[in-house]
């Protein structure tokens, strides 16, 4: 017979009111507290975490200066369809000591040094060609940035040699070695800003 006293007639031993489930309180699911929703994002991860190199303003320099050499190289092979005739008679003249080459030679000079339309053509593909080395010099291909300095520098050797020629040849030819230099200046910043030591670290790294 029960007691209706006895203090261990209750079952389960625990009183009544109390939450059930092992005794704690109940959360929402997953075990976290209502509210989760309102801590803020995590922080975005840094290049160094993704393993995307930075690229430092010194290969975006070097990557501007190189489109002005090519854009300039394209102005120099327009430029030079008119000033071809002319140039070729400049160079014969300074190499035969004498400006009087005589109505036969310089008919046959004439027609060997008449510009084509498909040297022109020519130019144009080699700067479009230039212009994608140079892109893929800007995302950090390093093979890029050696072809542009050994291109470049061969360029610069043979350029510089001549360049003097042009400013002897009138007003195009004047136009035509001014551009000229502003070439060769361009091409020698972009090899420089290619390897400096924050270009150097974008290289080893992409």
């Amino acid at each position: 017979m029960t007691n209706p006293n006895d203090p261990y007639a209750q079952q389960a031993g625990y009183p009544q009111g109390q939450p059930q489930q092992g005794g704690y309180p109940q959360t929402p699911q997953g075990g976290y507290p209502q509210g989760q929703g309102g801590f803020p994002p995590p922080p975005p991860l840094s290049h160094g975490e993704t393993g995307a190199p930075v690229k430092p303003k010194a290969v975006e320099t070097a990557y501007l200066l190189w489109l002005v050499a090519a854009g300039v190289s394209i102005l120099s092979s327009i430029l030079g369809f008119f000033t071809a005739k002319a140039l070729a008679r400049e160079v014969a003249a300074d190499i035969l000591g004498t400006s009087n080459l005589g109505p036969e030679f310089e008919a046959a000079l004439d027609q060997s040094a008449t510009p084509s339309y498909g040297g022109i053509i020519f130019s144009l593909v080699l700067s479009a060609v230039w212009v994608v080395v140079v892109m893929q010099m800007r995302k950090g291909q390093n093979w890029a940035r050696i072809l542009l300095t050994v291109l470049g520098g061969l360029g610069l050797l043979f350029g510089l040699i001549g360049v003097w020629v042009y400013f002897g040849l009138g007003f195009l030819g004047l136009l035509q070695g001014l551009l000229a230099l502003v070439s060769y200046a361009a091409i020698i910043g972009g090899i420089v800003f290619m390897f400096k030591p924050e270009s150097n670290h974008y290289f080893k790294a992409s």
